[in-house]
């Protein structure tokens, strides 16, 4: 049986569930679970939501655009289903705001993290796919998809990484520097060497994030152009 906030979230999703029992496995993170003693978390659904989107956003990518190569198209589709993608497309529908989360956890700081947001989205795609069907899931994956104009790409790491080894034949060195916090709220702080020099440092709530962070300031510092040569725009014709 679903609360009323989570029906309003059926609504916002424009999908009602035959069994609200899958959208609720969708919104179950582990820490809930560890607290509540719950059958399960969202973890399984997540890992199939990740290949569903996969899947959506390469056909689309495939059929849309039929003269582009397929380096182009992997570019593309790595932007689109990254964590900070889907971490923006969460936010648009305010998904944070359903999700259950164990004390320690329930906050708004973590209810907003790029980690938790970008898992949930993928949870919730997976469970539409096994409630509806994959053009049920399309469906709603393309509603995000096509309103978004301009893909432009907030992946600090693979952009430092293209340009280290474009210019100095070398990957960039992550280093962890500092950890703090209690575990639900752990910190992170990262820097980033470029060619042997310090270019960057960042924080986060995970390496992940720490490393994105420190990957921006680098490209700041290094002056990298951010005009990304993959900047795409999807319409609903296929572009030639």
């Amino acid at each position: 049986m679903l609360s009323k906030n989570h029906e309003k979230l059926q609504k916002v999703i424009e999908y009602e569930f035959n069994d609200p029992e899958i959208l609720i496995t969708a919104l179950t993170h582990k820490s809930y679970v560890a607290r509540t003693g719950t059958k399960s978390c969202n973890e399984r659904m997540e890992f199939l939501g990740d290949s569903i989107l996969s899947a959506i956003v390469v056909e689309t990518l495939y059929t849309r655009y039929p003269h582009k190569p397929e380096g182009k198209l992997s570019q593309l589709k790595a932007q689109i289903v990254s964590a900070s993608n889907l971490c923006a497309w969460a936010k648009k529908i305010c998904l944070g705001d359903y999700v259950f989360l164990g004390r320690g956890e329930n906050t708004r700081e973590a209810r907003q993290r790029e980690g938790l947001l970008s898992d949930v989205f993928e949870a919730v795609a997976g469970a539409i796919y096994l409630d509806g069907g994959f053009e049920i899931s399309k469906k709603f994956v393309l509603k995000f998809l096509d309103v978004q104009g301009e893909i432009i790409s907030q992946d600090y790491k693979s952009r430092l990484q293209e340009f280290s080894q474009s210019v100095y034949k070398k990957l960039p060195e992550y280093k962890t520097v500092r950890e703090s916090g209690p575990d639900h709220n752990r910190k992170f702080e990262v820097v980033v060497y470029v060619h042997k020099m310090l270019s960057g440092k960042g924080t986060g709530n995970s390496k992940r994030e720490a490393q994105q962070s420190a990957a921006k300031q680098a490209i700041k510092r290094c002056k990298i152009p951010t005009s990304f040569p993959y900047k795409q725009c999807l319409s609903n014709k296929p572009r030639t």
